[in-house]
Formats: C-alpha cells, structure tokens, sequence
C-alpha cells in the first residue's frame, strides 16, 4: 500500500466512523484501544471451532465495535482495532473498505490481516479480482510473521498445486508444523490423513506408516480438547463399533490409552466396553464410574453417555445400572428407588455431576 492510498483509508476511516463513536469512547484512543483489546480479544484468522464459537466471536466484535472505531481514528490507529474493524464490515459486506483497512493493520504488524488478505485474492471474496501470487505472498509473509492458520492454508495449496507446485510431502510438513503449534484445524485435517492416507501417493503413505490410527486419534484427541465439534464427532466414529478399528481388543486399547489421557468421549467409550465385555473383562462397577467421570468433564451430556450398536441405542446392562444409581444415591444427587431403570429421574440426577 503506498503512502498516498495509505493516508486516503486513513481519511476514509474517519469520515465513516467518526460520527458513529459514542460519546463514551471518546475519550482518548490510548483507553478505547485497549477497551477494544479487553472485549474483542486478539487478532485471529483461525477458524472457528463451533458455530457456537462464531456467534460468540461476533457477540464480542459487536460489543466492541465503538471502542475499536474510536481507536482507529487519528493518524496512529491502532493495530488490532484497525483488524477487528476490517473483520466487522467484512461482516457487512464492505469488501473494497475491508480489505483496505486489513492491507493498513497488516502494515502496522498484525500477521492474522495478512491471512485475511490472502483469502481475499485467493477467494474473489467480495468481488475481488482473484490474484493467486498476491494470494500466496500474503500467506508466506503471515506464516513467516507466526500465523498458524496462513501455514495450515500454504498445506493445503501444496496439497492442490494452487499457487505452487504440488508437493504432498510439503503438505504433510506444513500441516504437522501448525498442529504442533496447537491450530485446531491443521490437527482435525492431519487426523483424516493419519487415519485414511488415500489423497496421497502410497509411496509416501508406505514412508510415513500410514494409516496409523494412533496418530490419527491424538490429533482429534487435541482438536477436540480445543472444542473443534468435527473433532469430536470423529472420535466418536474412531471410538464405535463401526469404526475403522474392527479388532475390540485394539479399540479398547486405543480407547483405553486416550481416555488415560483425559479425553471426555474416550472415557465415555471405555465404560461402554466395560458394560458389554467387548475387548475387556466385564465390570459393571467400572463401567458405571467411568460414565459418572465422563459427565463430570461436562464435555459429555447424560444423552451421550454409553454408546450406540449398529447405530442403535441398547438397553443398559442391569448390574451397572445399578452401580451407577447407587453413585448418584451416594453423591445426594439420587433419592429414587435403585431398580436398575434408567428413566428420566435418573437421568435428571445425573446432570448434577457436571461442573
């Protein structure tokens, strides 16, 4: 962006968002850039782990849109206001004053505006002309600035040949050097890789010992703990009868080893393999415990617990239901009659074990 276009968006900023700054923000830009930081929270180009998360993200934005409108105006706007700004009338479809604003927060440093950038040319978003070098060298400079989800999306360009030339070992790499870094996205589409390697040449499957679907679990295992829903629906699938380990002493060892871990669904899971015998010794008392400290995670539901055969719901195995009302009963969460039904009373108490 030379100077003259820089200083124009500057002007443009402040004819447009000076007469929408409430009183109350106006007070200096130091305090509303911060006020701005406080609600609307870091700079981020990830994808959203939830539609929860989205609604939450933009309740935030939202909430600190007249903070970060102050803060951008005047000739040293800040940084991350200038990001959150740029992301808002992305949302309301102000593409050409977006993407400007985003080029003006990439200059003062924030690497997620230069992701944002990139997905512009390379998406045509907004009636931009797609530009898939521009696209690239956004993305490598973000990558280079520490960017995780502009590392995830170079991957997955090797992986298309779009912009590059296509290399599925660089794929690979790109993609384990972000999930290393905890980006939830790079760990869920490393997982499907891990698990299913038939998108790449068999001879580097062959090389790298896939499928492995250890791997492919603690990537889910990780994106998951992070609250990535397809994460989590992927686990469950790993975690069935109708995955892809068809061996019950594997799954449950696989089962066994993430739920040692702390994961919430592998823990869930492993009870179920207790209740029916499958892959282990039959327990009702393990079973039963395994299900209370799966719902005290909170991360599962009384309508999740247990498990589902041939994609159907069974009926619970009469001594473990019985051990499982006699823990509610000893908590102070059960006063009903210990007759190995699991109705909607039981149930009811059972949502006072989660936190």
């Amino acid at each position: 962006m030379t100077r003259l276009k820089r200083d124009l968006t500057k002007a443009i900023l402040a004819c447009v968002l000076l007469p929408l700054a409430t009183p109350g923000f106006t007070a200096g830009a130091e305090e509303a850039a911060a006020t701005c930081r406080e609600l609307a929270g870091p700079a981020t180009a990830e994808a959203p782990v939830s539609k929860q998360a989205v609604s939450d993200y933009f309740r935030a934005l939202r909430s600190a849109r007249a903070a970060c409108e102050r803060a951008v105006i005047g000739a040293a706007p800040d940084p991350e206001a200038l990001f959150n700004v740029a992301v808002l009338m992305q949302a309301d479809g102000e593409h050409a004053l977006a993407l400007e604003t985003f080029e003006l927060a990439a200059e003062a440093g924030v690497a997620a505006a230069r992701t944002k950038i990139g997905d512009y040319f390379n998406f045509g978003t907004g009636g931009v002309k797609p530009d898939i070098d521009r696209a690239m060298s956004e993305y490598r400079a973000a990558s280079d600035a520490g960017d995780l989800p502009a590392l995830a999306t170079l991957a997955m360009m090797s992986g298309l040949g779009r912009g590059t030339s296509r290399d599925f070992r660089q794929m690979v790499s790109l993609l384990e050097q972000s999930a290393s870094e905890g980006y939830h996205f790079a760990q869920l589409r490393l997982a499907a890789i891990y698990m299913q390697p038939n998108n790449i040449p068999r001879s580097l499957a062959e090389e790298l010992g896939l499928p492995d679907v250890v791997k492919a679990a603690e990537m889910l295992e990780k994106a998951s703990a992070q609250g990535n829903e397809d994460a989590a629906r992927a686990l469950q699938t790993l975690y069935s009868e109708d995955g892809p380990v068809t061996d019950p002493a594997q799954r449950a060892a696989l089962i066994r080893r993430s739920a040692q871990g702390g994961d919430a669904a592998a823990i869930n899971a492993l009870g179920f393999l207790y209740e029916r015998g499958e892959g282990v010794e039959y327990d009702p008392q393990q079973a039963a415990s395994l299900y209370v400290q799966a719902l005290e995670t909170g991360k599962v539901s009384v309508n999740e617990i247990r498990g589902t055969v041939s994609g159907r719901a069974v009926q619970w195995d009469r001594e473990t239901a019985l051990v499982f009302q006699r823990i509610l009963q000893e908590r102070g969460l059960y006063d009903g009659a210990l007759d190995a039904k699991i109705g909607p009373g039981t149930l009811g108490a059972a949502r006072g074990l989660a936190p």
